[in-house]
Formats: structure tokens, sequence, C-alpha cells
């Protein structure tokens, strides 16, 4: 039995994860250790395209949650896939509009939700990078951060988000996180077949001057490229993987992403990807000048590793192809992050400090 409950999400284009948190009144006080307080009670995953909304998806979560629960979650924070706007957020790729108050409206009441906040998807995970332990990372570039400085976080998944966090006073136990729709910016070719790529995505999305980098750094933006190299090189591309692929529905990218060592349009792919993945983030680096660490998250990440690590890397050679100003990228410690619950630690961090508010 505990005192309170709180509730953490991470709604993302592709899935959402909610997770019920557990905490007695003596864990509301300061701490200086990397796990935010509360024991987690239950973690489902949903999703989207299986419910019409993200009531629906709520409703069942609590439903399920029944047995671990004595009363309901007296805070709800969710990190939410596009920008919020008086904690309201319209979904960027699938369009569902969520509120927090009207999450209080259907609830709340006596013994339900008093507070709910939505705050950007990558706001929670750049709260969830400052509970991420080494171990939990793979080191692009080893240099030695320095506690207090800006960090940094860019991480493809269904989309490509960014952000940012700075220390008031250069504390590191205040850092403060900021949203990015910096995905969005101009995807910028830089070889031959990327400017041919960009023709090629101007035509699909009837752009006339430019797209932005996440049709092409994204789960989404791989099923784009593949569209791309299997359309230019059709006599390359795998008959049973093509099938499978416009089979796939939400799942193109993984498609391309599996059947990279067995099919030349996927292999193609992936390199293009890790290449402009890892430019973006050399452009993040330039931008934040992250000595506190850059961290690269997100789901593709982890799935594909092995794209982006090792010096010979096409992500790594991309991330320091920055001309006059290469070498300040060599004093930027890089880290890619393992771990996929960045959202949920991130909003759990943020629900735990505003009921230790709420809370006399």
């Amino acid at each position: 039995m505990f005192d309170y409950y709180i509730l953490s999400g991470d709604c993302g284009g592709t899935n959402t994860r909610l997770q019920l948190i557990g905490l007695n009144r003596s864990l509301l006080k300061p701490f200086t250790f990397k796990k935010t307080p509360g024991t987690i009670l239950k973690t489902v995953t949903f999703l989207n395209e299986n419910y019409s909304g993200f009531k629906s998806i709520l409703e069942e979560f609590l439903y399920v949650s029944k047995p671990v629960i004595s009363t309901l979650p007296k805070v709800c924070v969710l990190a939410a896939a596009g920008p919020v706007n008086q904690n309201k957020v319209l979904f960027t790729n699938n369009g569902w509009l969520i509120s927090g108050s009207s999450i209080v409206e259907n609830f709340g009441g006596k013994g339900g939700i008093e507070k709910a906040i939505l705050v950007n998807d990558f706001v929670g995970a750049g709260y969830g990078v400052l509970t991420v332990e080494r171990e939990e990372c793979r080191v692009l570039n080893d240099v030695e951060r320095i506690e207090g400085a800006p960090i940094a976080c860019v991480g493809a998944g269904t989309g490509l988000g960014e952000c940012y966090l700075t220390a008031g006073g250069g504390d590191p136990e205040k850092y403060e996180c900021y949203a990015s729709e910096g995905g969005h910016a101009e995807f910028a070719p830089r070889t031959e077949i990327e400017f041919e790529l960009l023709r090629h995505l101007r035509q699909k999305f009837s752009s006339r001057h430019r797209v932005s980098v996440e049709r092409v750094v994204s789960g989404t933006g791989l099923s784009n490229v593949y569209e791309f190299f299997a359309e230019k090189y059709s006599s390359k591309r795998d008959p049973r993987v093509y099938e499978e692929f416009k089979n796939a529905g939400s799942m193109k990218g993984k498609v391309v992403s599996v059947n990279s060592s067995k099919c030349v349009c996927c292999e193609m792919s992936m390199k293009v990807f890790a290449g402009a993945y890892g430019s973006e983030v050399g452009v993040a680096g330039l931008k934040w000048i992250p000595r506190g660490g850059l961290y690269v998250t997100g789901g593709l990440t982890p799935k594909n590793i092995k794209w982006i690590e090792g010096e010979q890397s096409e992500f790594m050679q991309a991330f320091r192809d920055k001309g006059r100003v290469s070498e300040l990228l060599e004093e930027i410690p890089v880290y890619a992050v393992m771990v996929e619950d960045l959202g949920l630690r991130g909003s759990h961090r943020l629900a735990w400090k505003i009921l230790k508010e709420e809370i006399p």
C-alpha cells in the first residue's frame, strides 16, 4: 500500500507507454541520486493505431491497473509527440489532440487525477537522460563530460526529436530541459545520391523548396529512403522484401532495417539514413556545444547501433564532417543510449517533482 500514486507516460507517434508508480510520503524529499524515487507497479505499451484516441488508452490502462492501486493517480505527466501549447498537444504524426484539462475532467473528481501536465516528448527524454547510467550507453566520442555544462539530445523514432538542457548557475542538480522542433529543420544533402533523394522527396511531398530532415532520419524517413532506392534500382530490390515492405503499415522502417544484410536497396537505405542521422547530430553539437554530453536516443538508435558506432561508421564520419569547425566536435562527449524508456523516466521525474510541490 502506498500513500500516493503518479502516472507517467511516453506518447509517441507509434506507441503509447504508460507507467504507474507508487510513492510514500517519506520519498517526497530532495534526492541526489540518479534514480527517481518511487516503485514501478505497472507498465503497459499500447499500439496507437489500435485506438481511436488517447482517452480510450488511458481508460484501458486504469482498468487493468485496478488490482495494484487503492486509488487513482494524483498526478499525471505525459511526454507527447508534438509541440505543447497551453497544456495541449496536437500530435505531429497521428493527429490526436490531448489536453491536460480534459484528462482531469474525465478522470478527476474525488480520489481521481488532480493535475495532468503535458510536455513535449523530447522534454521527457531530456529529463530521462539525467537518469542514464554509463553502462546504459555506448560511447561514440570518448571525451570527459563537464558537469553543469549544456546537454543535448537527438533521437530518431517514428519522428525525429531534439532538445537541450542547461543547469542553473552551472549546478548539475538544477538542469532544466527545453523543447525544440529541430527535427523539422531542412534536410541538407551531402552526396549526389542524397541530392537525388531530396528531389524525389520534394516531389512526393509536393514541396517547392524544402524537405525536413525528419523525412529521412526517422522510422517513416527510412521508409521514404527505401521507396526512393526501390524505385531507382528496381532491378536490385528483393521481391520478397519489397512485398513485405508494402504490407508493413507503420512498421515499414523496421522491414528495411532487419533486411539490410540481404537486400541491396535496404543496405543503401541504411547507409543514407545513418549518414544523415550523424550529420544532424553533428549540427546539434555545433548549435548547443553540449560539453555535458550529446546523447543519441530514440528507438532506432539501439536497434541500429551497428550503423552508428565505430570511427568509420557512416554516422560518425558524417558527424565529424563539419568543415572548418570539425575540430570543435572532437571536444564533445557523445553517447548512444541503449535503453528506450527515457520518456517514461523523464515524465516520472517531473510527476514526482509536481507531487512534492503539491503535498504540504
